[in-house]
């Protein structure tokens, strides 16, 4: 009896441990803030006024602090990479920003309004600039060497991202269109990648679709290329990816990519510009066509066979109709009868019937 009452309270002190300690493992840190980016189209000697939304989301009170930094992309993923402001020459916009000096208290869950004044130089020359405002506790880590950040923990930061009026250079390439693979089984899953470069001075947001045609033309679907808005830096390529799936395909298909980007004139850029490219590539439902190919195959050898037994036999009779003796034919092999071919051929046509049907079908109501 002792023995079970001690064994008891061991259990019951075991459980009470669990639970006191659940609220400090789940406690949250972390800071939030909306929107995470800022563009505009801006003229030299503007002042633009903008706030922002900073959330405490953790359960303790918080000092967050307001950091300036530029950036510029990394790789073509689209990820910023940001630098300390004013590490280096670039068209940087952390010079014209004025953030808090001090640090901005929240209370556990606090959500307030932060105040950002851009002020764009008198002299800012036309093309893009770009920058980014870091909230957090404490100033980002850098790496001494390279001068890139290398940790944000806790850090929330907002891209700043100003086109300048003026005599821009708004160009761009499409790299690369194409698919990761020329053919594919059935059912498929068909990846597009999409490279764009930027060739001027300013970033652009290309958009657009890639509509896919079987190979009577006929368009089996589209789909939507950048459709979050993202951008490509001045002298950058950026990536885009989309992907097509179905169960059923047969046949050559094409993929039309056209791509929109630009500033209206209106609006003092060089106007809507479009770029295009297409590529090709091949569904083929493996499990249905090779046992097809393979019986046709064997159909052209009995067919073969049947024709050489027949012209034995045609090539025995006209000698014996020109009177050339007694021929003695031997027979080394002793085919089925016609009626067998017959049928054969028969099936043949039918499969080929059968196959152009199932065609037609995946064209044209797949």
């Amino acid at each position: 009896m002792k023995k079970f009452v001690n064994l008891f309270l061991i259990l019951f002190l075991a459980l009470f441990c669990c639970f006191a300690i659940v609220p400090t493992v789940f406690a949250e840190e972390g800071i939030k803030a909306s929107p995470l980016r800022i563009e505009g189209l801006v003229e030299p000697g503007q002042t633009l006024v903008k706030f922002v939304k900073v959330t405490n989301v953790s359960n303790t009170p918080k000092i967050f602090y307001a950091y300036l930094m530029d950036f510029k992309a990394r790789g073509e993923s689209g990820e910023p990479l940001l630098i300390p402001a004013g590490s280096e020459e670039g068209p940087y916009l952390s010079s014209w920003v004025d953030v808090p000096s001090q640090g901005i208290e929240f209370a556990p869950g606090e959500e307030k309004q932060v105040l950002l004044t851009f002020r764009v130089p008198e002299d800012a020359g036309p093309g893009g600039y770009y920058g980014a405002v870091i909230f957090g506790p404490k100033a980002p880590q850098v790496d001494p060497e390279e001068g890139a950040v290398l940790a944000l923990t806790n850090h929330v930061g907002i891209l700043a991202l100003f086109h300048v009026l003026g005599d821009v250079d708004e160009s761009a390439r499409i790299r690369e269109f194409a698919t990761n693979k020329m053919f594919y089984g059935n059912p498929f899953r068909v990846s597009f990648l999409t490279r764009v470069e930027s060739l001027g001075n300013v970033h652009i947001k290309p958009v657009g679709s890639i509509e896919i045609k079987n190979m009577l033309g006929r368009q089996v679907d589209i789909l939507q290329v950048n459709s979050a808005g993202s951008n490509v830096l001045p002298g950058s390529t950026r990536r885009f990816e989309n992907s097509w799936q179905d169960n059923l395909g047969f046949g050559r298909y094409t993929a039309f990519l056209v791509l929109s980007f630009g500033t209206p004139a209106d609006q003092g850029g060089m106007g809507i510009q479009t770029v295009s490219s297409q590529t090709s590539f091949w569904i083929i439902p493996w499990k249905i066509v090779v046992p097809i190919f393979l019986g046709l195959i064997f159909l052209a050898a009995l067919l073969a066979l049947f024709l050489k037994v027949y012209k034995s036999k045609a090539i025995k009779k006209a000698l014996q109709d020109a009177g050339v003796g007694k021929v003695r034919y031997v027979k080394k092999y002793k085919g089925p009868s016609p009626l067998i071919y017959l049928g054969l051929i028969i099936t043949l046509i039918l499969i080929l019937i059968f196959l152009v049907v199932g065609i037609i079908f995946l064209l044209f109501f797949i």
